[in-house]
């Protein structure tokens, strides 16, 4: 069985978990929308008031490598377990980053149930685990832009390379020996 995609989950490698992802692995493209829609008497159809999205669910098709004895299977239970759960036994956000997109991060947890199939006389075990991104969007690196300001009216750009809209965070650090007064932000959104 060839490697078709490779993924790390919560920085640790999907090889080093004892885990390939299988070719039947299903991506989704964007989640479900949670669409406002009502109807009026006497209208055809109905009205719209947008939608959002809902949570994103990914269900990771894996199957368990160097899986021959029960002991092992076991083993790669617990480390899958370790990396799923807190320190107290419930489920928390860790990172999924898929090998074919490394820059791009998903924070996911585990929901749902986490049965192990071992087919009789077969080698491997497969299992299906169930994940929930609760915040929709993938993320990428932080981009940071750094300026001087030495003249009054100075403008300095500051640029989004993500597709959607991202309120920027700035910060500002007197280095000079004066103080500044009657400072002034202008934030301009282009479209």
């Amino acid at each position: 069985m060839s490697v078709v995609h490779r993924f790390t989950l919560a920085g640790v490698a999907d090889t080093t978990l004892g885990v390939v992802l299988l070719p039947t692995f299903q991506e989704p493209v964007l989640p479900q929308t949670r669409d406002k829609y009502i109807k009026v008497p006497g209208r055809h159809g109905r009205h719209a008031f947008g939608s959002e999205l809902e949570a994103r669910e990914i269900v990771l098709e894996l199957a368990l490598i160097d899986s021959t004895t029960p002991e092992t299977v076991q083993s790669l239970s617990r480390a899958l377990a370790a990396i799923l759960l807190d320190h107290d036994g419930n489920p928390e956000d860790v990172s999924l980053v898929f090998t074919k997109e490394a820059s791009k991060t998903y924070t996911v947890r585990y929901s749902g149930n986490l049965p192990i199939q071992r087919l009789v006389g077969a080698t491997k075990g497969y299992l299906s685990l169930p994940l929930i991104q609760s915040d929709p969007f993938v993320y990428g690196a932080a981009e940071m832009t750094s300026a001087t300001i030495t003249a009054a009216y100075q403008e300095v750009a500051v640029t989004n390379s993500g597709a959607y809209r991202t309120p920027p965070v700035l910060t500002f650090e007197n280095t000079g020996g004066t103080s500044v007064f009657g400072f002034t932000l202008v934030v301009r959104q282009e479209k």
